[in-house]
């Protein structure tokens, strides 16, 4: 079996004809015809039903497409990632967030890198702690940028800096509470929560129980961006990563809560990195130093 066979016979099934597969690869229809049928007889069973005008997928066939296609996407990511690892100078470059931090901290990273690579393609894959960390280990990206440190003997964690987490409402619910809240009253107020299970809910609930808080959630939601808004509109308060507040902290529309007794609870961002870089291209070591001067972090 030849590869190029297999990506003919996904060609002819995505355009739906010999002919405009014969384009798309570069060969005559007739061409395209032998490949399939050299498919069909080293696989020993037909692929295609051609007993009416338009053919269709047998069984057979529709179980090679959806195999074909993903060996043929493995093979174009690899020509991509043999090129970047040669020319680095024009290659490109993945990097994982999860979505808070990423939306907060990136941006002017990524600004500053494309100034100093403008041929360097940067893709950004934002999802949760979890998904990233596979992704890093699976070699999906590069790199990632986390919350909190992540203990992995293949993975290194490098503090960037610190993220406090702070307890917010609106102005006008602020008006209303003691300045500072007593301690015992953060279990009775109205709390608008990241949902459970989440490694940012456990971290604060864990924090919080040490105190004896147990806090009285009234609403919880899979984002930050969704707890913001139903706290600006002055539905309760919210413990945030100030990463993800910031801009409404300076604009006033949101404004911190002092607890009497609580301590400051912090998380440290890190880079995420694996320990084996032999496969890195020089992309990836780029962007790696710019993140660490940009955080001012020794190299």
């Amino acid at each position: 079996m030849i590869l190029q066979h297999l990506i003919t016979f996904c060609r002819v099934v995505e355009t739906g004809g010999f002919s405009r597969a014969g384009e798309l690869v570069g060969l005559s229809q007739p061409a395209v015809t032998r490949q399939v049928a050299a498919l069909e007889a080293d696989l020993g069973a037909p692929l295609l039903d051609r007993s009416s005008r338009q053919f269709r997928l047998t069984p057979a066939g529709e179980l090679v497409f959806e195999r074909a296609r993903r060996l043929a996407a493995g093979v174009s990511d690899l020509r991509e990632a043999v090129n970047d690892l040669v020319h680095h100078d024009r290659g490109r470059v993945t990097i994982g967030a999860v979505t808070t931090v990423g939306l907060g901290l990136l941006p002017p990273v990524l600004s500053e890198f494309a100034r100093q690579h403008p041929a360097v393609r940067v893709l950004v894959k934002a999802g949760r702690t979890a998904d990233t960390l596979e992704r890093v280990l699976a070699g999906e990206i590069d790199m990632a940028i986390t919350p909190n440190p992540v203990t992995h003997p293949r993975l290194a964690s490098i503090p960037l800096c610190r993220d406090p987490v702070v307890l917010v409402c609106s102005p006008e619910r602020k008006a209303a509470l003691p300045d500072p809240l007593p301690l015992e009253e953060l279990s009775r107020v109205d709390m608008i929560s990241f949902q459970a299970p989440s490694r940012f809910r456990t971290f604060v609930d864990a924090i919080l129980e040490q105190y004896g808080v147990y806090p009285n959630v009234t609403m919880e939601f899979d984002s930050h961006e969704a707890v913001r808004m139903m706290v600006e509109l002055g539905f309760g308060v919210a413990m945030v990563p100030q990463s993800a507040v910031e801009e409404d902290m300076a604009s006033g529309r949101l404004v911190p809560v002092t607890v009497a007794g609580l301590a400051e609870i912090t998380r440290t961002t890190c880079l995420l990195v694996p320990r084996e870089t032999a496969h890195w291209h020089e992309a990836a070591e780029d962007l790696k130093l710019v993140i660490l001067r940009h955080f001012q972090v020794q190299a």
